[in-house]
């Protein structure tokens, strides 16, 4: 006899687009929305389909897009720039402009201190997927 068993585990389909996500805190999700947004729900999930407007969604399909957002996500369709290092505000552009133009850069130390990318720690709050 097979015993099933729910997984709790599981993560949703994003509603929209029905990819899958990866979880994100609340916290994080509190701290990216822009002022009036409603953050409702206790599980959130951060849509991975670059080409998907739906940046958090919940079990319970709640969506939350990515225009509704005070930080971009650096793997959705957008404009540049976009931070590669949301803590210390570092673009591509501007870890492009160290390694090619200035050519200061040649390895990811030389990154982190002419620019101070990966070296803050607010990643829960200031990077839309976590810390």
């Amino acid at each position: 006899m097979i015993e099933l068993s729910a997984n709790t585990n599981m993560i949703p389909a994003c509603p929209i687009c029905h990819g899958i996500g990866q979880k994100v805190r609340k916290i994080t999700v509190e701290h990216q929305v822009k002022q009036g947004i409603k953050v409702e729900g206790e599980q959130f999930f951060l849509c991975r389909t670059p080409e998907c407007d739906v940046a958090y969604y919940t079990q319970g399909e709640e969506t939350i897009l990515q225009d509704q957002l005070v930080n971009k996500i650096w793997f959705k369709k957008v404009l540049p720039p976009c931070p590669i290092c949301y803590c210390a505000n570092v673009t591509e552009e501007e870890i492009l402009y160290h390694v090619g133009v200035a050519q200061c850069c040649s390895t990811l130390d030389d990154i982190k201190k002419h620019t101070g990318a990966n070296t803050g720690c607010e990643c829960l709050t200031k990077n839309p997927a976590g810390g």
